[in-house]
């Protein structure tokens, strides 16, 4: 095989792995309890008498096809718990929290309780299940 061959056969493998990868990991609920940032709950405006319980913050962009699919997900979740709220932002108009949470792509959600702290971060589509139980789990504590 000539020296092209094996480069051709070393990308076709890479792109299997990171296909493989992303399908895997894409809309996985990750721990990351990060405290409080200072004015977060006064810039989702969540600063009223009955704070929500659980908010799915949600870091979308204008063309993102996956965004749509995550926002239909996260209104389905909220629309089955009472204590919920769900928070749409666009990256471009807030890049103070993009480099806050360290957002690196789009959809990103955020799962974070009434005192500002963030529980669980997904990239990708969420699985509606997933949801669910941590915000059960939130809500029950």
């Amino acid at each position: 095989m000539s020296t092209g061959g094996y480069v051709l056969l070393a990308v076709l493998v890479l792109s299997a792995a990171f296909g493989i990868y992303r399908k895997v990991s894409d809309g996985k609920l990750r721990v990351q309890v990060v405290p409080p940032q200072q004015g977060l709950i006064e810039h989702l405006h969540l600063d009223h008498d009955h704070p929500p319980q659980v908010t799915f913050l949600q870091f979308s962009s204008e063309f993102c096809q996956p965004c749509r699919v995550t926002s239909k997900v996260l209104e389905e979740v909220t629309n089955s718990f009472p204590a919920i709220c769900h928070i749409e932002l666009d990256v471009v108009e807030h890049l103070d929290l993009v480099k806050t949470y360290g957002i690196s792509r789009t959809p990103t959600t955020l799962i974070i309780d009434k005192a500002g702290t963030v529980h669980f971060k997904a990239t990708g589509v969420p699985k509606k299940a997933e949801l669910a139980t941590a915000v059960a789990d939130l809500v029950n504590n």
